[in-house]
């Protein structure tokens, strides 16, 4: 099965999951040590098996999905007893990551857009982005009643602006995006209330590292390192830090279009 390459948000939480999965045997073997040993044993192995599962964490780059005939099954049951927008775009996005099938994916999204709802309509925008239809995209996003309000739709319309060399519409986007969502948080994804913790967390620290890397294409350096350290304060995972590191290609482009 062809590799499934998941956004650096859900690598992060799937990421926290495997640390987590692993510094639970660390503590069920730090618990038998203690009462085996005594407390120094017991403490010493604890510490010593966080280490582990934590360099295991950050050695962990990619994780293996489900096989496609499990994937595809799950997806029938869903989708024949919930046709809400939320099971929609979940059935796209396995449509394009799990399956490869962008056309697809896209004529769903696109069927169910007249509801207007801003889950669906990102999540398509998204895919036409990844697909390397930005401008497109930008229709679509900016086409939507809950435009200018919803984290989402701002960060990803934000996404397509970078995509297309509009480097300050761009940051005012991810600004206004930033401003909202902690101001009244994400939109829920119908996650576990913990997972939509951690993905909370992880959007915020990826929105800050955008708009770094924005700041950094217009040469504002002080606003760039804000971002990069305040994105990077959200995050456990210390190879997912970002610091200055220049986009050569736009910054170049950036400047000759002054």
């Amino acid at each position: 099965m062809k590799g499934v390459q998941f956004d650096s948000e859900i690598l992060y939480v799937q990421k926290l999951y495997y640390f987590l999965f692993l510094a639970t045997f660390s503590t069920l073997t730090s618990a038998i040590a203690l009462w085996r040993f005594g407390l120094n044993i017991g403490f010493l192995v604890l510490g010593v098996g966080l280490v582990i599962s934590y360099i295991a964490m950050l050695r962990k780059k990619n994780f293996t999905p489900p096989k496609k005939k499990v994937t595809a099954q799950r997806m029938a049951r869903a989708i024949s007893t919930d046709a809400s927008p939320l099971s929609i775009a979940r059935f796209a996005c396995q449509l394009y990551y799990y399956f490869h099938k962008p056309t697809q994916a896209i004529s769903l999204l696109e069927k169910f857009l007249p509801s207007q709802d801003p889950l669906l309509c990102m999540t398509l925008g998204d895919i036409l982005l990844k697909e390397g239809k930005a401008r497109r995209a930008l229709y679509v996003l900016r086409d939507n009643p809950y435009a200018l309000i919803d984290p989402l739709l701002l960060t990803t319309q934000g996404h397509a602006l970078k995509q297309i060399e509009k480097i300050p519409e761009a940051v005012r986007m991810y600004e206004r995006g930033l401003h909202l969502a902690k101001k009244n948080g994400f939109p829920h994804s119908g996650a576990h209330w913990f997972t939509q913790k951690l993905l909370t967390l992880s959007y915020t620290a990826s929105i800050h590292h955008t708009l770094a890397d924005c700041y950094v294409i217009l040469g504002n350096l002080p606003d760039a390192k804000r971002h990069y350290r305040a994105g990077n304060r959200l995050l456990f995972d210390l190879s997912l830090w970002r610091d200055q590191s220049t986009p050569i290609s736009l910054a170049k482009k950036h400047t000759k279009s002054r």
